[in-house]
């Protein structure tokens, strides 16, 4: 029987950093897919079904907190665990008031950051 590995959605508009999360991600074992924008984050998150998502708080022209609100305010969707990352000192705050399920400030440990998605996993179980 073959396991399917979790599936996460990268949002992030840094290639290097996109770049960086792909590859660690995918050393725990980890499927990913990434998108730098939150523009039609709902019709993304239908297509690819990922199993939780890690999103920038701040985009090139976007604010990933509106993605996380809007994702958060579809009822298929609510449930999707959203991890918001940031540099912003009132990034735990702002991501909060979002809806996100959790915050991760950069720079982050590797270590720390799967551990994170783990746990937001099991939650959502």
């Amino acid at each position: 029987m073959k396991v399917i590995q979790p599936l996460i959605l990268i949002v992030e508009d840094s290639e290097n950093i996109t770049d960086l999360l792909e590859f660690l991600l995918s050393t725990y074992g980890f499927r990913s897919v990434k998108t730098n924008t939150i523009l039609d984050i709902e019709n993304y998150v239908y297509k690819n079904s990922p199993d939780l998502i890690l999103m920038d708080m701040l985009l090139s022209g976007t604010n990933g907190c509106d993605g996380c609100k809007i994702l958060k305010a579809n009822e298929d969707m609510s449930l999707l665990p959203i991890i918001m990352m940031s540099s912003h000192p009132n990034g735990a705050m702002e991501s909060k008031a979002a809806g996100a399920d959790d915050f991760m400030a950069k720079p982050f440990e590797i270590g720390n950051l799967v551990n994170l998605i783990q746990y937001n996993l099991k939650r959502r179980l």
